[in-house]
């Protein structure tokens, strides 16, 4: 969230010790700045970088070993398991903190997404994250309109199957024409 980063930023480094360099990224900054901040983490001379999820797009920063996402509950399981990917890179082990709200009740998807990645942070954990995320928000209508779909009233394996006979179908149709 843009709107409070400054504010959560000062807070925060408030608190620890006065050498402790702090700065913050995020796509509303002049190009610029971002691109002069972003260089200055890269070269270790910001100790803690607070920013928007612009780190999800494969900034790729070797030393960087814990990423804390504030708000967790608010973001997608696609989106946690990128953020979560940019710490521990090569050799290094790394840490990956999911803040929600004390006071906060969860809705049921939120709590899913946060148990999925919880349980899923192993090596290679993609393939369960995706078919977890595929369970939570359904699988969508690849040939409609809608974002989304409701692959849990049909079912996975049927979804599957009525999938394959459209594309043969489908594919039938364009051999004939063809």
């Amino acid at each position: 969230r843009v709107q409070d980063i400054e504010k959560l930023k000062d807070r925060i480094c408030r608190i620890l010790p006065s050498n402790t360099r702090c700065a913050m990224a995020h796509g509303q900054m002049p190009a610029k700045a971002l691109e002069k901040t972003m260089a200055e983490f890269l070269l270790g001379r910001i100790d803690i970088l607070f920013c928007t999820q612009i780190v999800e797009s494969g900034i790729d920063i070797p030393n960087v070993n814990t990423i804390i996402v504030n708000q967790a509950h608010t973001f997608g399981l696609s989106d946690l398991h990128q953020l979560r990917g940019r710490v521990g890179r090569f050799n290094r082990s790394a840490h990956a903190y999911f803040m929600i709200p004390k006071e906060e009740a969860l809705d049921t998807d939120a709590r899913k997404r946060l148990k999925a990645i919880q349980e899923s942070s192993f090596l290679g954990a993609g393939f369960n994250i995706a078919m977890e995320d595929l369970e939570i928000r359904g699988a969508g209508n690849l040939l409609g309109i809608e974002q989304h779909g409701f692959i849990s009233a049909v079912g996975f394996d049927l979804y599957c199957r009525l999938l394959r006979e459209a594309i043969s179908s489908f594919r039938k149709v364009i051999q004939t024409n063809a």
